[in-house]
């Protein structure tokens, strides 16, 4: 028999029962942590559960977070029979109303309703952690770097320490805090998460990015050598371990950051875009630093070829296809990819697309052909709306990397010293790779 009980943080979920809320819970424990096996746990509430609309609904973010076709296709099979009505005597109603609103947005691509769904449903329960985790997520997509920290600062006072999840939120808002450079607080947060659960693998995500942020490579790669027993078994361990390859890249330890690359990042060819993104982003950092990665990006592209079949679902995803594409010498499919995303329909990926990503598809793919004065003209004038391909401060980081070489294989000493300059004013350790940069690119 089902019936409305609550949830680990004391939130009503309709149509639960004892087995079924207890594994949804474990599945949103994973999510929170980026550990574990929500795909499982949410299988098995939905089994434990019919009736647990939210399980349901679970089941669908899942499904969108993979950024595919197929992924949006399966959330909205399983979204269709829930109903959406909030009025009185139907079998929907308040939380799971505003999380089926803001599964169904999601699924047609206005990432931006889905959050507005989802504030909605923090408002009514600040202690909803799936609203939670999922809003900042999307924020995340959007690029909205207020929102990504403030997301978690409107609730924080609804999770005190001592009660369940106050770890998972601490680590939560300590990654908005760090995207919005308050890196001071943002490592105190992390640790503070860290104390309470080791195993939870998103404040070693944001003490990553403090020390990639601040320079301080050695550090960084120490802790997460240090903490890597406690995270290598996660399904975002490939971030983890791609973050400590930017640290050796940066030292100029080209060799280190391949073996990484082969050990740790693409040791098992993978086809998540979360995984893939990592690969490309890497090899194409490799490259700009004068490594010979040809290889290795034509079998990652072969690996993305399967994927491109379909319509575009995130730009973030295909310009990074665009960046194996075009160290494989795969020019023709570099410009498919292009043209795809000029026939955009969804608000957000069309939004992003006009904003900055048609730009960034274009100066990569120049910048790869040879053309390193298109890519200057391409890249130049956008990179103060980049954000809204989505993405952190770090990944987008690669532009200016691109630019820099982009500069110095033209010949523009002037633009070359402007954007070296900036580098260094900003992150005074990154002196010595900007310089290496320059030089592998014949400045």
């Amino acid at each position: 028999m089902s019936t409305t009980m609550t949830d680990r943080w004391g939130v009503p979920v309709q149509g639960a029962t004892p087995d079924g809320i207890a594994a949804l819970d474990d599945a949103v424990e994973s999510l929170l942590a980026l550990a574990g096996d929500p795909i499982g746990q949410a299988e098995a509430a939905v089994a434990a559960a019919p009736d647990m609309a939210l399980g349901q609904i679970y089941r669908a973010y899942l499904a969108l977070y993979g950024s595919t076709a197929d992924g949006v296709a399966q959330a909205a099979k399983l979204l269709a029979s829930l109903d959406a009505d909030t009025s009185p005597g139907t079998s929907l109603q308040g939380r799971e109303a505003l999380h089926l609103r803001a599964a169904r947005a999601w699924t047609a691509g206005d990432l931006t309703a889905a959050t507005r769904a989802l504030e909605r449903a923090l408002i009514m329960n600040p202690r909803d952690a799936l609203a939670l985790k999922v809003a900042q997520d999307l924020y995340f997509f959007l690029g909205s770097r207020l929102d990504l920290r403030d997301v978690a600062a409107r609730v924080l006072r609804s999770w005190p320490e001592g009660q369940p999840g106050w770890g998972y939120v601490q680590g939560i808002y300590a990654f908005g805090l760090e995207e919005n450079a308050d890196y001071r607080q943002a490592e105190n947060r992390a640790t503070a998460a860290l104390t309470a659960n080791p195993r939870d693998v998103r404040p070693v995500h944001a003490l990553a990015h403090v020390y990639e942020m601040e320079g301080r490579q050695r550090e960084g790669s120490a802790f997460l050598s240090a903490t890597s027993p406690d995270w290598q078994r996660s399904y975002f361990a490939v971030h983890n371990w791609w973050h400590r390859a930017l640290y050796h890249l940066e030292l100029g330890e080209i060799k280190e950051t391949i073996a990484l690359y082969d050990r740790s990042i693409r040791a098992r060819r993978s086809t998540e875009w979360l995984d893939i993104i990592d690969a490309s982003a890497l090899l194409w950092r490799l490259a700009l630093y004068g490594a010979d990665v040809s290889g290795r990006a034509a079998e990652l592209a072969a690996d993305i070829e399967p994927l491109m079949d379909t319509a575009p679902v995130y730009i973030f995803n295909d310009w990074h296809a665009v960046m194996a594409f075009g160290l494989a010498g795969w020019t023709q499919r570099a410009d498919q990819v292009m043209a795809e995303n000029m026939k955009l329909t969804a608000p957000t990926n069309r939004h992003a697309a006009a904003q900055a990503g048609l730009a960034l598809l274009a100066g990569f793919r120049a910048y790869a052909a040879g053309h390193p004065e298109q890519a200057i003209d391409r890249l130049i004038d956008i990179r103060q709306t980049a954000n809204a391909v989505g993405g952190s401060h770090a990944q987008r980081d690669v532009i200016d990397l691109t630019l820099i070489a982009a500069a110095a294989r033209a010949g523009d000493a002037g633009l070359v010293r402007a954007l070296g300059d900036e580098r260094t004013a900003r992150k005074p350790t990154a002196a010595n790779a900007t310089q290496y940069l320059i030089a592998a690119n014949g400045g």
